[in-house]
């Protein structure tokens, strides 16, 4: 049975039969790399910056995590707990229903049902507060045709996602590396080097040289489309995330890369990264985006959703980490 569900489970928005027993928890998130050491974002902020701490350059490391979310069987009853495995979480959103570890908690879960949607509903709006930094974003990942979550005690509509922020004031990163390429081709054979621009242009690269010494293999492509963009981050998280978060992530990090918006006017200030201050609507920046391994994602963080009925159910999860640093 489990084989003919999985196409709609992976990219389609069918919903699944009422019979139904397994979740899935999907999630995704950006890994910015510095000198100083990283930051693990869900989206830059309203102006394009990534910020180290509550402020910028202050040395500790601020963890704006990944967007989290659920996929499969509806349930009236659980637990989705997020561990902070270096630092303290710092934002959470929905607000949680309980933290533990005081004013910089290390644990946040929140209590969670899916019901089973009445009929010709629309998707409840969700109420985003006003100083929300990446309330911007959040059009793109209410796209996702997840499962709509509310509380069980009060049937408040929480939202089709979660988030979360955490500090992490010392990273454990790879000793004595100092050149960026260096840095990408620890974590992956493979990235996209990505320059900046009204358009950004993206190419494919081999970060790990091949036997004939070459940097890049035949075949290659370079000037990448928006699809083919897709279809690399796709492959790189397995198959096992659906086109709609990769269309998300994509959505919230292209305007990181780009000094123009559709319309033509200024969205986004340039990153304020590595402790420089660029204006890059005047300034060309080349970085290399590249996928982080599991081991390395779990270093970061972990969730547990655990449901609270008697049905023998599979929960999988899948989570998907880019790392992100600047070359040039």
């Amino acid at each position: 049975m489990i084989p003919l569900l999985l196409p709609f489970l992976i990219d389609t928005v069918i919903a699944p039969p009422l019979d139904y027993e397994d979740l899935f928890v999907n999630e995704w998130g950006v890994v910015v790399f510095n000198y100083e050491g990283a930051t693990v974002a869900g989206a830059p902020d309203e102006n394009g910056n990534v910020l180290y701490g509550r402020d910028v350059f202050s040395g500790s490391l601020c963890v704006d995590a990944p967007v989290i979310w659920i996929h499969g069987a509806y349930f009236e009853d659980a637990t989705l707990t997020v561990k902070a495995r270096q630092g303290a979480l710092t934002e959470l959103f929905p607000e949680p229903d309980a933290t533990f570890g005081g004013t910089q908690p290390v644990t946040a879960s929140w209590n969670i049902r899916a019901p089973i949607p009445a009929a010709r509903r629309e998707r409840p709006e969700l109420v985003i507060p006003p100083d929300t930094p990446f309330g911007w974003a959040m059009g793109f990942w209410r796209e996702v045709p997840s499962l709509d979550l509310f509380s069980p005690e009060t049937d408040d509509y929480l939202g089709n996602f979660l988030y979360y922020e955490a500090g992490v004031p010392i990273w454990d990163g790879p000793r004595e590396i100092y050149d960026p390429r260096t840095l990408a081709g620890y974590y992956s054979p493979e990235g996209l080097i990505i320059t900046t621009g009204d358009e950004p242009v993206i190419e494919r690269v081999q970060l790990v040289p091949l036997p004939d010494g070459s940097g890049t293999p035949p075949g290659f492509e370079d000037h990448l489309s928006d699809d083919q963009v897709h279809e690399i981050i796709c492959d790189w998280a397995g198959g096992n995330l659906k086109s709609q978060e990769i269309t998300a992530l994509w959505q919230t990090w292209k305007p990181f890369f780009t000094s123009q918006g559709n319309d033509g006017d200024v969205l986004y200030d340039r990153p304020v990264i590595d402790q420089i201050s660029i204006d890059g609507r005047f300034q060309e920046e080349t970085w290399i985006l590249f996928p982080l391994p599991w081991d390395v994602v779990e270093g970061i963080s972990s969730i547990n959703l655990e449901v609270h009925d008697s049905v023998n159910r599979d929960i999988t999860y899948n989570r998907l980490f880019l790392g992100l640093v600047r070359v040039q």
